[in-house]
């Protein structure tokens, strides 16, 4: 988890797309520093090396920005400050540990890059006028993309560079064998475990080399405007010392389950943080060590990770034991009746006819509609999902809808009805423009929506196409990969599970369709008609209910009664820790 949020923040499309996207909000960052002396003033020096006061604002804000994205607004703005600040370290770390590691960036990839970003605008003097407006020059953007791509490179390469061995191989291989990998032989699953366990160990990797960057750094000729969010100790709790970083990482992500109450957050962070220090603690008491170089959420994984395997190690049972958890559990053994499938969905289009009766309907209604009925009129006859609660769209701005839309939204007089019938690519509208505010730029509307919906004739006029399909998956002419071509087949994919009752794995209940299935031969072609759509299928396979025998489930038994019973005991220490007095 760890590296995949790693890799995630440093790729280049987090960094430099949100700079474009985020403009407006966070512009007021870049303006306040744009004087030549800003671009000189110092923040801080790290192990050396200058940041200007304008990176420094620009890089936090877009940090900052990119975690509001997923939190929300409501944020404590010293919560993100720290954050992003020492987020900020963190990246200058990383790219001593690039040069450290010789990675390099060739002129042709940030071109690349560069070419990417300059095409997501219309024309010269709007990328011109973004680059701008955040402070940048060509040439400096051109170094932080470097940079970008840099950082990128060095998180891939500390992963590539950690090694598994066979032991590791082995090991969760026995652990998830009949739960991820369902009883697969290990040469199947083998590089899919190479690659989740050189993930493992790239993140361990990654966070012990920052820690001891971190441990190391020289921060000098720091601006006291900074001095705040310097990492530091929060608190201290049974000899474990919890830095302000970690605690307000802590908050951020605890503030969704106290509402925005900060204080709430605050006491339900350090309540989580002790209860792990404890069974750290715990872990120790069992003769777990962990390296207390990384941080405390990778220390008390690694505690559990290893306290997990030892209980397991510990768990004692005769043959009677296996036999009355088998019998307890008797359903997880059992094989299910269910069948597998090839389906496909051809999806109705409709016709220029259709769309005309659609445009026809929502023209007369326009007629018709009125400021006072247009909430009635709009839950009568709206086929968009705003229907029901007479089509308020709420207050949006621009680049929030579709442009034609927009385009009559906002050229629309408020408290009027938009003249004309809008057409987008989900239907006909007719838009009731409530508010308009010119300063915020921003609209508050309502619409009706009419969805052009295929005829009985239009669908009708399938039956040769689908006719024409069965014949030729039946003589083999065709596959269903093929079908994937077919410009009307939204759907083509082989399907494993499928139950008597009708429950189709990833596509939902379908009673109709499980029961064609069922009642067809293996290798059969049928199809049903659902709805507006066609459903074709060929049965492939169906396998019989059958009860488990105990001795060819051994082995799984075994593994699941270990498991359950090291649970049961990791749950105990787990209980132990939270009734312990402080």
């Amino acid at each position: 988890m760890a590296i995949r949020k790693f890799r995630k923040n440093m790729k280049p499309v987090i960094w430099v797309v949100t700079i474009f996207f985020l403009i407006s909000l966070i512009a007021g960052y870049a303006m306040s520093f744009r004087s030549s002396s800003a671009n000189t003033q110092l923040a801080f020096k790290l192990n050396g090396k200058k940041v200007t006061m304008v990176e420094a604002h620009r890089s936090m804000a877009i940090m900052s920005e990119n975690y509001k994205r997923y939190l929300g607004t409501n944020i404590d703005p010293e919560l993100m400050n720290t954050i992003a600040f020492n987020e900020l370290i963190n990246r200058n770390l990383l790219l001593e540990m690039a040069d450290k590691l010789k990675v390099k960036v060739s002129g042709s990839e940030v071109s690349a890059q560069m070419d990417q970003i300059k095409a997501a605008f219309p024309d010269k003097e709007q990328f011109k006028s973004a680059l701008l407006s955040q402070g940048y020059t060509t040439k400096t953007l051109e170094n932080e993309i470097r940079e970008n791509l840099i950082l990128q490179k060095t998180s891939e390469a500390i992963t590539q560079g950690v090694q598994v061995t066979p032991e590791e191989i082995d090991e969760y291989y026995a652990d998830y064998k009949y739960t991820m990998f369902q009883g697969k032989p290990l040469e199947e699953v083998k590089t899919q475990i190479e690659q989740a366990l050189k993930m493992q160990k790239g993140a361990e990797a990654y966070a012990k080399d920052m820690s001891e960057a971190r441990a190391k750094m020289k921060l000098e000729d720091l601006d006291k405007n900074f001095d705040a969010y310097v990492e530091k100790e929060a608190f201290e709790f049974d000899g474990v010392k919890v830095s302000n970083v970690e605690f307000d990482k802590r908050v951020l992500n605890t503030l969704a389950m106290t509402k925005g109450d900060l204080e709430g957050a605050k006491e339900l962070a350090k309540s989580s943080i002790e209860s792990e220090i404890k069974l750290l603690k715990a872990s120790e008491a069992k003769g777990i060590k962990v390296d207390s170089v990384l941080p405390l959420d990778l220390q008390v994984a690694n505690a559990v990770k290893e306290l997990y395997s030892k209980l397991k190690s510990e768990v004692t049972y005769t043959q009677n034991d296996l036999k009355e958890f088998f019998e307890e559990n008797q359903l997880n053994y059992d094989t299910l009746e269910s069948a597998d499938a090839n389906i496909a969905i051809l999806k109705v289009q409709p016709t220029e006819s259709d769309d005309q009766k659609a445009k026809e309907k929502a023209e007369d209604l326009l007629k018709k509609v009125n400021k006072d009925n247009f909430a009635e009129m709009a839950k009568n006859f709206s086929d968009g999902p705003s229907g029901p609660t007479g089509g308020a769209l709420g207050t949006f701005k621009k680049g929030d809808m579709v442009k034609p839309f927009e385009d009559a939204a906002f050229a629309g007089t408020p408290g009027e009805i938009y003249p004309e019938v809008v057409k987008t690519q989900f239907g006909y509208h007719i838009i009731f423009v409530q508010e308009k505010d010119d300063k915020a730029e921003t609209v508050t509307a309502s619409h009706i929506l009419i969805i052009p919906e295929p005829s009985e004739e239009t669908i009708n006029s399938k039956d040769a196409q689908i006719a024409q399909i069965v014949k030729d998956l039946t003589d083999k002419t065709i596959t269903f990969d093929d079908l994937k071509n077919d410009k009307d087949i939204v759907f083509s994919e082989k399907i494993d599970g499928i139950t008597k009752e009708g429950y189709i794995p990833g596509l939902g209940y379908n009673e109709e369709l499980a029961k064609a299935i069922y009642d067809s031969k293996i290798g059969d072609v049928g199809f049903i008609k659902d709805q507006k759509d066609f459903i074709i299928y060929k049965k492939d396979s169906q396998t019989d209910e059958k009860k488990a025998d105990f001795q060819e489930f051994e082995n799984q038994v075994k593994t699941d009664y270990i498991n359950a019973k090291a649970q049961e005991a990791l749950k105990e220490i787990e209980l132990s820790t939270q009734n312990t007095e402080n």
